[in-house]
């Protein structure tokens, strides 16, 4: 059981952030493979196994690749092998470890930039979207804008029309009083019509009598 409490412990240390494994925790974890061995035949086989399989692959690469002068390969005893055993599978597990960290790590990387590049979009989305809502309401305001225009146009026109028949109303009803009492018609000019249709003050005064 103390044996698990030391590996997980050595997991959480090797799980902090920028940790490496150090000389003293691989001796750590190896001690206690080694206390696993002697209380487990299986384990203590498995042990034994592993390190005979290394040492048989360590004597062949040296003898038939760095030129080893060939001989029959010895078994390990079983002491060796079952510290050898434990040395390799506490050192294989700190690598699964670190390589199972490292690559959590790509995975996180990999996922927070996703999500920035996802928010990143959302906005660009957005900005969008209000760039084109905006130019919906300018081109509304612009036909709006031109609606009135039109509108004061043709009140303008209307007006002035208006005006112009007001006046020459007004010009009828002058020279049919200046006739009654005996005068000259009244002349209404262009210029007074004009001045009378854009809102400027004015006065009629009939000629007087000779």
């Amino acid at each position: 059981m103390s044996s698990f409490k030391i590996a997980s412990l050595l997991f959480r240390t090797l799980a902090k952030p920028g940790t490496q494994p150090t000389k003293e925790q691989e001796a750590l974890l190896a001690n206690a493979l080694k206390q696993q061995a002697k209380s487990h035949d299986v384990f203590r086989s498995m042990c034994s196994n592993v390190a005979q399989m290394a040492h048989r692959t360590e004597m062949n690469w040296k003898m038939n690749v760095l030129g080893y002068k060939k001989e029959k390969i010895r078994p390990l005893n079983d002491a060796k092998a079952i510290d050898a055993g434990a040395n390799f599978l506490g050192e294989a597990f700190i690598f699964s470890v670190a390589l199972s960290l490292l690559f959590a790590e790509q995975i996180r990387s990999r996922n927070q930039a996703q999500r920035q590049r996802n928010a990143v979009d959302d906005r660009l989305d957005d900005l969008e979207k209000g760039m084109l809502e905006r130019r919906e309401e300018l081109k509304r305001m612009q036909e709006e804008h031109d609606l009135l225009r039109t509108e004061v146009d043709n009140l303008a026109e209307e007006s002035a029309t208006l005006s112009t028949m007001l006046m020459q109303i007004l010009g009828k009803e002058m020279n049919r009083r200046s006739l009654e009492r005996g005068h000259p018609p009244t002349e209404i000019s262009q210029a007074l019509i004009d001045k009378f249709g854009s809102g400027e003050d004015i006065e009629l005064t009939p000629p007087k009598a000779f």
